[in-house]
């Protein structure tokens, strides 16, 4: 009798479902580079899947979910003949609580030759964008100083940043330390105040 069960178990094993069935059963969904790509270019850092390497396998809860990008460090550059390319180590979470873990990714950039000091995944290009847009509103303007606010339940930790680009009450914009060692997307509360959580 176990003889005959045998093919039918080997037919079902060798379905494409059988095998994902498992980890969708338990809730595990694989984020991939192409999400994190995806997130980067909606806030204006354009990324294609083959410039994002995720550190580890990292899953959800459920497929494809809304992502944060919670911080922006820059981990150097490296010249390749007449082109530089610099790499940045992102720091990403679900929007929703309870999605997934915050994870990192290395994002590389590409720099031709005579575009000066490198940029952390073109940002300050972005903000050269948004000072070309008319001024509707901008509340922060690229370069002014400003008080990062950053709380949680546990902990409430103040910072002095500098902006990355010009920002309307509401909005989230990327600012820096005044070194630019880290670079943080906040939530815009007035001219010399922003907030984000951890």
């Amino acid at each position: 009798m176990k003889t005959r069960w045998m093919p039918a178990l080997i037919v079902a094993m060798g379905l494409p479902g059988w095998v994902h069935a498992p980890c969708q059963a338990q809730g595990r969904f694989p984020l991939t580079a192409h999400l994190v790509a995806q997130t980067l270019s909606s806030s204006g850092m354009q990324t294609v899947d083959e410039q994002v390497s995720l550190l580890a396998n990292v899953v959800a809860a459920e497929p494809a979910p809304l992502l944060d990008i919670l911080s922006i460090e820059p981990l150097g550059d490296k010249s390749l003949g007449k082109h530089r390319e610099s790499h940045s180590l992102v720091k990403m979470g679900c929007r929703m609580a309870g999605v997934c873990l915050p994870f990192y990714s290395v994002v590389s950039k590409s720099e031709a030759p005579g575009d000066g000091a490198p940029t952390v995944l073109n940002v300050s290009s972005e903000a050269a964008l948004t000072v070309r847009r008319p001024n509707s509103g901008i509340v922060i303007r690229a370069g002014a100083h400003a008080t990062l606010v950053m709380d949680d339940a546990r902990s409430h930790v103040e910072v002095t940043v500098v902006s990355l680009e010009n920002g309307i009450a509401g909005h989230k914009i990327h600012v820096a330390t005044p070194d630019h060692k880290q670079v943080y997307l906040a939530e815009v509360v007035s001219s010399n105040r922003l907030k984000r959580s951890f």
